[in-house]
């Protein structure tokens, strides 16, 4: 709620001296590690953009430079034109009231991966950046899965701030594909969890999910349904001589069992478990020693398989050679010092985190060997207990590995990096070595920052997100323009998002003047919905332009003086709403025109940004063109917008091999100024005193600065 008044707030007071409220671009991942779009592609190796710029306060002066940029980094000091931007308030020597002037400009920056992704404050004149911020989303990265034999799939996760959950994704097992995990089918999160660090995941008795966390030092139990923040049934704190559990295995049945898995190298034992619940602590603490020494380090993964208890220990995590398996016989009488039946070391063994039997005839021991890089395969020997290495398959940092059914195998693979977790299916044939047969990745709600929108010091941001967990949405960040150069900028604590929302794959926003009004241009389902913008969580929106007159629109601006929206449609047409509030969109746009030439030639082909001047009446559009060709965006200038219909000739484009526009996905407008947001060549391009143009112009923008993959650009103006 302090957030939803301090947006009320500020919005209310918020009135820019120009008709650019907000309007950002953005792109929908639809493939694995790549932010891809059906109009809009990424032609620029990503790099996370980054600064080393103190914010800046002062005046940046005038710029002379025409040099071509000196690269630092993944942005680069421009080349500049003469300019007269200045920063800060200056004060009207005639009136004495304070001139509104630009501030900074915002962008988006929208990479391939998530973790790259930034939103980014640059100077009026283009020179420096004073800010480059991340974005924290809802996971930072997969630990361990567990699978049940009927398919049902729990994985834990790492979320920020020292805190995680556990992903229920229900069927996983059965017919497994490429494609996002998201959030699953449902989620257990938030404070009421107590989840810190979240490991290895367990189905317990009456279905009930085990979570061994280690970062609060403690066994959680969860309902089988719990969904949300839901509290734990119960929790085991009392762990033995152990400070923190990896792993647990429950024997079910008769024996009733639960073996957790220490971290001292020790394996805590909790007999009776459906009824004592682990409350009075161990019954018994097993320690694996050979020749009467204690050989255990740090265990991990751990499993009984008929009469034998199997456990891995990754030793010192920080060594790639010290790993080590160990097999116990007769867990089920096991107290105290115990000499292991078999203990392998040595050969690829370096961490391995996790480990599975399967039993019968053809047992075989399954090892996620994280350090190394693989899924190993043990056997035991003719008419022999002893498992001996057979062969393993190269797998980037698995994690955790998990039985399921059909001989196959389920894994958590956790290089670093989210963008690169993922749940892989591992087909293991009769003869032959086992192979990924699918990966399941895109974890979490959130898969690429999108447009912006500035309301004061705060900022309402679109992102983009998977099907699989309830498509995009919009965060808001408060006081966003006093944060330091590298703070992390939190996506979900308040957001627009949900089933109800029915966002699919927000793009351009814009709001009202009294910011009342959110609209945001849904390429996913060709609309526009309208919001109230301090009214977050699973809401729908006020009202739906669900007639666009066409397909989809991928940017919209929205004059307040006639009640007027303008929205660019992929398809190369404006459509004009009049009476857009008013009307809340029911009878669909009042007009549509498409830009053309001299003689009446369509030269409008797939239209992203869109700026109104109600001042003169002008529109500017941008064009990205062919989406897969980094050299043929346009920007177009059409006079009388505001009673333009059918086939309007322009009367400026900006085009040619001159110029650096490829795929010019946003625009921003202070008056004078045009900013530019240049996906395809990774710039931010400023072009002065835009309305003075006329005609065809095949030139260089006038001032430029480098930032990776930019999906959208806002103004932040000097506060009055």
């Amino acid at each position: 709620m302090l957030l939803a008044n301090a947006l009320v707030m500020t919005l209310s007071g918020c009135n820019n001296p120009t008709p650019a409220d907000t309007d950002s671009d953005t792109s929908t991942t639809t493939t694995e590690g790549t932010d891809t779009d059906a109009t809009e592609t990424n032609a620029t190796p990503a790099t996370d953009p980054t600064n080393t710029t103190p914010p800046t306060t002062t005046d940046p002066g005038t710029d002379t430079d025409t040099t071509a940029p000196t690269t630092a980094g993944p942005t680069t000091e421009p080349s500049t034109d003469t300019d007269t931007d200045t920063q800060g308030t200056d004060t009207d020597t005639t009136t004495g009231e304070p001139v509104i002037e630009v501030a900074r400009v915002w962008v988006t920056a929208n990479p391939p991966l998530l973790e790259q992704d930034r939103i980014v404050a640059l100077t009026p004149a283009l020179d420096a950046a004073t800010a480059t911020l991340s974005v924290a989303g809802d996971v930072v990265s997969i630990q361990s899965v567990a699978v049940t034999q009927q398919g049902h799939a729990y994985i834990t996760y790492d979320a920020p701030g020292a805190t995680g959950g556990v992903i229920v994704k229900n069927d996983l097992a059965d017919n497994p594909a490429d494609g996002p995990l998201g959030l699953g089918d449902r989620v257990i999160h938030g404070p009421a969890t107590g989840l810190q660090t979240p490991k290895g995941v367990e189905i317990g008795p009456d279905n009930t999910i085990l979570v061994a966390d280690t970062g609060a030092a403690a066994i959680k139990v969860f309902a089988n349904d719990a969904e949300g923040d839901a509290a734990p049934l119960f929790e085991i704190t009392d762990l033995g001589s152990s400070e923190a559990i990896w792993d647990v295995h429950y024997a079910g049945g008769n024996a009733d069992v639960l073996y957790a898995a220490g971290t001292n190298g020790e394996v805590q034992v909790y007999e009776d478990f459906s009824n004592s619940m682990g409350q009075a602590g161990p019954d018994r603490t097993i320690v694996p020693v050979e020749g009467g020494t204690k050989v255990s380090v740090n265990l991990h993964g751990i499993t009984v398989v008929g009469n034998n208890l199997f456990l891995s220990d990754v030793g010192d995590p920080m060594e790639t050679t010290d790993g080590q398996l160990f097999r116990i016989a007769d867990p089920a009488d096991a107290d105290g010092d115990v000499e292991v039946a078999q203990r392998i070391e040595g050969g690829d063994l370096g961490n391995p985190v996790d480990l599975e039997v399967t039993g019968g005839n053809q047992s075989t021991l399954w090892v996620a060997e994280k350090a190394n890089g693989k899924l190993l395969r043990y056997r035991p020997a003719l008419l022999s207990e002893d498992y001996d290495l057979v062969d393993g398959v190269d797998v980037a940092a698995p994690e955790s590995v998990a039985l399921a059914t059909n001989n196959r195998l389920i894994l958590a693979s956790n290089p670093a990096g989210l963008d690169t977790d993922a749940v892989l299916e591992v087909e293991v044939p009769i003869i032959g070595a086992p192979n990924v047969t699918a990966t399941i990745d895109r974890l979490g709600s959130i898969t690429s920052v999108q447009s912006i929108a500035l309301v004061g010091s705060d900022a309402l941001v679109g992102f983009d997100g998977t099907p699989a967990s309830d498509g995009g949405g919009v965060f808001a960040a408060a006081g966003i323009a006093d944060l330091a150069d590298g703070d992390v900028v939190d996506a979900i604590g308040t957001r627009i998002w949900g089933p109800a929302t029915g966002l699919v794959a927000p793009k351009g926003m814009t709001l009202d003047a009294a910011g009342t009004r959110l609209f945001v241009a849904d390429l996913g389902d060709s609309s526009i919905k309208v919001f109230d913008p301090v009214t977050f969580g699973d809401a729908p929106p006020v009202f739906v332009f669900a007639e666009l007159g066409g397909g989809a629109v991928w940017d919209i601006d929205y004059d307040d003086a006639n009640d007027r929206l303008f929205a660019a449609g992929v398809d190369g047409t404006v459509r004009v709403f009049d009476n857009a509030l008013s009307d809340e969109g029911a009878n669909g746009p009042a007009r549509t025109f498409t830009p053309a030439n001299d003689e009446d030639q369509i030269i409008g082909v797939n239209l992203h940004g869109i700026q109104y001047d109600p001042l003169t009446k002008t529109l500017i559009l941008s064009d990205v063109g062919d989406a897969m060709s980094d050299t043929d965006g346009a920007i177009f200038l059409v006079a009388d917008a505001d009673t333009a219909e059918g086939n309007v000739a322009v009367t400026a484009v900006i085009a040619g091999d001159q110029t650096h526009l490829g795929n010019p996905v946003d625009l921003a407008f202070d008056g004078t100024h045009l900013y530019v947001a240049e996906k395809a060549q990774s710039r931010v391009l400023r072009y002065s005193d835009i309305l003075g143009l006329s005609g065809a112009n095949n030139v260089a923008e006038d001032a430029f600065f480098e930032v990776t993959n930019p999906e959208s650009v806002r103004i932040e103006f000097t506060k009055p």
